[in-house]
């Protein structure tokens, strides 16, 4: 029988996330200063055509490009099939930019107990060794982990993820830290 706990990797957040990294350096803009430089390319583009269509759209791309570990892409055929306004170039901009955003925001994990324990099961956070389990469970192998390092639990709870990090420190104020 495979032992493999789906409940629990997902709980601890180890599913693979898609990095993406920005190829050129305006892809590094904020997502406000993404949307008022493409915005102008955008409408431009609409009137040109030919080879002046060609450059706006390499011009939009330096600002939408961006490498990943299956190779990278570019959300400017998005921008260019699909917007009709200029809501529209901020919504996609702001759809592609979103999930990217959070990923690199900058940004560490503070224990505020010398030791935090994980319950993959529910999902919480303690400070107290034995929230969940008692001490002949836990020698049994109940499903809990343990953190001493603010890295490790954004590593493997978090995931690296922003925005799961503030929730969790939102829920857990007495445990964590976000800084």
């Amino acid at each position: 029988m495979d032992n493999f706990d789906l409940r629990k990797y997902l709980a601890e957040g180890r599913l693979f996330k898609e990095e993406r990294t920005p190829r050129y350096p305006e892809g590094k803009l904020s997502i406000e200063d993404k949307v008022k430089a493409i915005t102008p390319l955008w409408q431009q583009w609409s009137s040109a055509s030919g080879r002046d269509a060609d450059a706006i759209k390499d011009k939009i791309s330096r600002y939408t490009t961006y490498d990943n570990e299956s190779g990278g892409g570019s959300y400017v055929f998005d921008i260019l099939d699909n917007a009709q306004s200029i809501k529209d170039v901020a919504r996609i901009v702001m759809k592609n930019e979103k999930d990217n955003t959070a990923s690199q925001q900058q940004y560490s994990v503070e224990l505020l107990a010398p030791v935090i324990y994980f319950n993959p099961e529910s999902g919480e956070l303690s400070d107290n060794k034995y929230e969940w389990y008692t001490d002949d469970e836990l020698r049994a192998g109940a499903d809990q982990t343990s953190y001493t390092k603010g890295t490790d639990l954004d590593d493997i709870v978090f995931s690296n993820d922003y925005d799961q990090a503030l929730d969790f420190a939102k829920r857990y104020p007495n445990l964590i830290k976000i800084k």
